[in-house]
């Protein structure tokens, strides 16, 4: 299975979503941004929090640039309700996993994504 790939029965603006952060022609990004985000998405991670397509554009292609090879895989399928979705994602590069967390993101009434909430890591048990 081929984890870059969307997942199966993704809504249309997420499948954009994935293959922005995938997309190593930094001059497609952006069209894969104005078919996935709205203008005023909110995005927060435990590194980066910022409002707007231009903000997101800036972090994709910082990204993209310092990780060339780099891949992000979705490791689950979609859980949702509400236009509200979770999945499991890792970064990989060659070979190594530089980075593995989830994401919780919400879809406004036009079908794109208004929120992303990411975290890094895997949730540890109660002890």
């Amino acid at each position: 299975m081929n984890n870059t790939e969307p997942p199966e029965g993704a809504p249309e603006a997420m499948q954009h979503y994935f293959r922005m952060w995938n997309e190593i022609d930094l001059n497609k990004i952006r069209g894969h941004l104005d078919k996935s985000v709205s203008t005023d998405c909110d995005w927060t991670d435990p590194q980066n929090s910022h409002v707007g397509r231009n903000a997101l554009e800036k972090n994709v292609k910082e990204f993209r640039t310092n990780f060339p090879t780099a891949t992000l895989g979705i490791c689950s399928h979609l859980d949702q309700h509400h236009g509200r979705y979770r999945y499991d994602w890792m970064i990989d590069v060659e070979g190594e996993v530089l980075l593995q967390g989830f994401d919780v993101t919400t879809l406004n009434a036009a079908g794109l994504i208004e929120r992303v909430d990411g975290f890094f890591g895997k949730l540890k048990p109660r002890a």
